[in-house]
Formats: structure tokens, sequence, C-alpha cells
């Protein structure tokens, strides 16, 4: 079974090669959209090709963050693509199997086989220390603080059968709309949301939205972010790996918020 991973990027030189390395590693074929970036992010794509990447696309940058664009650009992608399955993919995430030893295609395929065309996952948000900043090639290995983001369930569909009937437009690429067929077992996926308190700032904090996706309710847990709730926390709600590899995740107390969102019970000062 072929599966591909579609990723859209802009001035992501950070993740990227760590991105790309392990979604070829999970027995993925990817394809790159680069969102006009302006730093290496190509560069170090560039060195993928013939190893797992498939191409390089370019989605013009218009001055505003627009997921409508980017789903659209992603949909008329897997719709050439000969592929079995799509995995919807950001740049700073990485999407792995449930099971020690078993890869995302694995993972896939049993889903396939099972008759389900679609696959949820859970979201575990991963930061540094307060103060710590990881904004380095091995930050994977040293990061091993989360908490378990779950504002509702199922929240992120973001593996599919093609042409099943399926499509991510109207939930902001978060759920499925079409003839759904879930698999019963939830993947993991973690969200290295930012690297260092200077990097979420950079990220975050002049990052204009579309406006009319604004007015359909989407961005709105980024819009109010400022340099004191992009802090780090470092309280009870976070959660630690035995091992950075593991799979054991703490499932207890999902967070309904992002952590810029919590009441700040310990945050540094």
């Amino acid at each position: 079974m072929r599966v591909v991973a579609i990723i859209c990027a802009r001035n992501e030189e950070i993740y990227i090669r760590s991105t790309l390395t392990d979604l070829i590693n999970e027995g993925l074929d990817v394809v790159l959209i680069d969102h006009d970036s302006m730093d290496r992010t190509v560069a170090i794509a560039r060195e993928f090709i013939g190893r797992g990447l498939l191409g390089i696309e370019r989605l013009q940058w218009t001055g505003r963050f627009s997921l409508v664009e980017q789903l659209e650009a992603k949909r008329r992608l897997a719709d050439a693509l000969d592929h079995d399955w799509v995995v919807h993919v950001d740049a700073d995430e990485w999407l792995s199997a449930p099971d020690s030893g078993q890869t995302l295609r694995d993972g896939l395929t049993a889903a396939h086989a099972g008759g389900y065309n679609c696959v949820n996952f859970n979201e575990f948000v991963f930061l540094p220390r307060p103060g710590e900043d990881l904004s380095r090639d091995d930050y994977r290995t040293r990061l091993t603080r989360y908490y378990f983001f779950q504002p509702s369930h199922p929240r992120l569909m973001r593996a599919w059968k093609t042409r099943a009937g399926l499509e991510n437009g109207m939930h902001a690429g978060h759920l499925l709309s079409g003839p759904v067929r879930l698999f019963p077992r939830d993947f993991p996926l973690r969200h290295y949301i930012s690297l260092g308190e200077p990097h979420a700032e950079r990220k975050y904090l002049n990052r204009r939205f579309d406006d009319a996706e604004l007015a359909r309710g989407w961005h709105r847990n980024r819009v109010t972010v400022t340099k004191e709730t992009l802090r780090f926390p470092d309280d009870e709600r976070m959660r630690i790996l035995s091992h950075w590899s593991s799979k054991q995740y703490d499932l207890s107390e999902p967070q309904s918020e992002h952590y810029w969102d919590w009441t700040p019970t310990n945050r540094p000062r």
C-alpha cells in the first residue's frame, strides 16, 4: 500500500530535515509545498529528492496565513497522485503508529485492511522548559515534556483513503466530511509547537491571518497570544516521557486549551 504525506511549509528550516527524515522512515512518500520560504527550507528539502521526497511544489505567499489556500493546494496534489492513502502533515509535527516497532505505513495498512478509510490522531504538544532553547537538529531526542491537547474527540483526522469521497476543507483541516469509517484506534501526533520562547514569539506575535477564516472562527486560539502568555509553563499539567522515543503517553486530564491560555499557576516571571 502506498501512502503519501503532503506538507505545506513557509520558513521552516528549523524543522524540515527532521520532519522529512521521520516521514520517510515511517514508510511514506512525501511532497513538499513551499509557501515562498525565505530561509533554507527548500535548500534542505532538495537533499531528499529521490530519497523519499517526490517533489517540491510552490504556493505563492500573499502576505497572510490562509489555511484554505494550503488545504486546497494539498487537495489538488492528492487528487493528482496515485497513492492509496494521504496524510496531512505540518512541518512541526511527527505522526506515527500507536505501537512500538510499527511504522506509520504499517498502522495505516492495518486500518485499510480492516475496511476503514481514515484515522484520528491524538495531539501531544511538546515544549522545552522555561527559558530553554532547543532550536537545534536534535530537538526531538531532547524534548520529553508534553501535554495532551484534546478539546474534543475525534479531533485530528489527518490520514485518509484517497478516492473515498472524503475531504478536509470544511473543518480547518481537522475533521473529514463525507462517508467516514473511522479506525477505532487513535494514533499519536507529536506537535513540536515551539523550540524556545523567542521562537514562539517569532512564530505567532506577528502572524497575520486571513480575515475570512477569522470570521469563520478559525485560528481564534492564536490571535490573542502575547509575549507574556507565550512563556512556557512549568506546572503539574506538563507530563514527561520516560524516553524521547516512548509511545507510552499519559492520556489522563486532557487539556482543552493550549498553554498560552492556561491560568498561570506557576509561570516564570
